[in-house]
């Protein structure tokens, strides 16, 4: 089992801390690492094997119940420590953003770095709930709202420390975007790029916009659901990566690209790089395996083949968001909140029929939709249609014109210059295309219309009158990833 580097740090001006270093793995004891140096391999491989497991939350399990007692004592002592010390809950927070202001700080979003930034925020997250414990074996429980779209009455029982206030909503019940119908089209897509981009517009930005309150802040690791609502996106990939056989890039920027603002277990500054956090399930920690939409848990026939998986994982692939043809639905435009957006594109369904009249086509189009700024408020989701100019917030999710749906994650007012947002939204709609097809309501000759349709969270939009700026949305024929073998 290769380890590739180790990177030793002084401790007080007398030599060698105890700990060292070594990258995908995290800290390890000196005493391990000579172990290991004088033939005790097994040692490693033993810590290796038995690294925390994140468990899904549910009922009816102790080792759920012990991960929740040993979350809340952990949130308990970060709350008790003073804001100045790196470890407390409100500097853990900080990272990510601040609630009051609404301002988003370090965090990735609409970037290529979603999935590896916050994997590396979790795991240092982890870590320090782990010292302050005193539990090496604590990982963080993640909630699975395809599963369980309800918080485990833990997150919402009254004096409960993982209890927050003010949330809109405790649970994901009745919300498309993390059910079976929306996630298997995306666990479907085996690109890097457009997986990671509709893994965080959808299930991740909905969750955000559902839960409401703190979450919708760039403070929302304040609430205690923000770090098992992160686990989830972390699990997604884990799964889509491990489980099902899916290739990361191979693209060196993107592998080099490395962040400082963390701090480890006992609040030094740690430097991580993306390509660290590829191997950190394998070495840090682990996943209980369950379900996501149709797919099974697999983990442990996933990771049996360590070795195998370990070189694919480090391997990579040579992927890319290549787009093989364009076609502009709409140019830049001022859209109100309360009004669908409906606009025609001259494109026929001839001009698809390759990709839209055979299930095994090698590409896909996805509707691109850019927006030249953030909402002021981002209390709704946007859903897509297509063919369906009628459109409106009561069209239901089962008309065959729909085709998939994303939300805004932070507003025009609470983004530095450094954190610009998503404002780019991938939706596959080949699904939709074919369906329309076969049913003939997708005729050659007629023009292909795209419909944005504003949907509230609650019951009403907090600022109806407002408008934002659509960039352009243009229907993207991408050529499909195929999966490693």
């Amino acid at each position: 089992m290769a380890i590739e580097r180790l990177f030793l740090s002084s401790a007080d001006g007398d030599g060698l801390d105890r700990r060292v270093f070594i990258q995908g793995v995290g800290w390890v004891s000196l005493s391990l690492l000579l172990a290991t140096a004088f033939g005790g391999c097994e040692a490693c491989v033993e810590q290796i094997a038995n690294r925390p497991t994140r468990r899904r939350l549910r009922t009816g399990s102790a080792e759920v119940d012990a991960a929740i007692a040993t979350y809340s004592d952990a949130v308990g002592q970060m709350k008790a420590l003073q804001p100045t010390d790196p470890r407390s809950w409100a500097a853990q927070a900080a990272i990510h953003g601040t609630e009051s202001p609404n301002v988003f700080i370090h965090c990735e979003h609409g970037t290529d770095h979603f999935f590896s930034w916050h994997r590396a925020y979790l795991l240092y997250f982890e870590q320090i709930c782990q010292e302050l414990t005193g539990d090496d074996t604590f990982g963080l429980p993640y909630w699975n709202w395809n599963q369980d779209p309800a918080m485990h009455a833990d997150f919402t029982t009254a004096g409960s420390p993982l209890d927050h206030s003010p949330r809109t909503n405790t649970s994901m019940a009745g919300v498309w975007d993390v059910t079976t119908a929306a996630l298997d089209p995306i666990f479907n897509d085996p690109n890097f790029y457009t997986f990671s981009s509709q893994i965080e517009g959808t299930p991740h930005n909905q969750t955000h916009v559902t839960i409401g309150g703190t979450m919708v802040t760039g403070g929302s690791p304040l609430d205690p659901i923000f770090w098992a609502h992160h686990c989830m996106i972390d699990y997604c990939w884990a799964k889509w990566n491990l489980e099902l056989g899916n290739d990361n890039t191979n693209d060196q920027t993107w592998i080099d690209t490395s962040w400082n603002h963390f701090v480890d277990r006992d609040g030094n500054p740690i430097e991580v790089t993306a390509g660290a956090t590829i191997l950190m399930p394998l070495f840090s920690y682990q996943y209980e395996e369950s379900s996501i939409g149709s797919f099974a848990g697999a983990m442990a026939r996933a990771i049996r083949d360590f070795d195998r998986l370990e070189a694919r994982l480090r391997a990579g692939a040579e992927v890319h968001l290549d787009v093989r043809r364009r076609f502009r639905v709409a140019e830049r435009a001022t859209v109100s909140l309360a009004r669908p957006f409906s606009a025609e594109i001259a494109t026929t369904p001839a001009e698809l029929a390759t990709v839209i009249d055979s299930d095994r086509a090698d590409e896909r189009v996805f509707a691109s939709v850019s927006w030249a700024e953030l909402p002021p408020t981002n209390d709704f989701f946007v859903r897509v249609f297509v063919n369906r100019p009628d459109a409106d917030p009561t069209t239901p999710t089962d008309d065959p014109h729909f085709a998939g749906s994303f939300a805004f994650f932070g507003t025009s007012s609470a983004h530095g210059e450094e954190h610009g947002g998503k404002r780019d939204f991938l939706v596959n709609v080949t699904p939709t295309l074919r369906r329309l097809r076969s049913a003939g309501a997708l005729r050659d000759g007629e023009p292909i219309s795209v419909q944005l349709v504003t949907v509230p969270a609650a019951r009403e939009l907090a600022r109806p009158e407002a408008e934002l700026t659509l960039q352009g949305v243009e229907l993207l024929v991408a050529p499909v990833t195929v999966r490693a073998q």
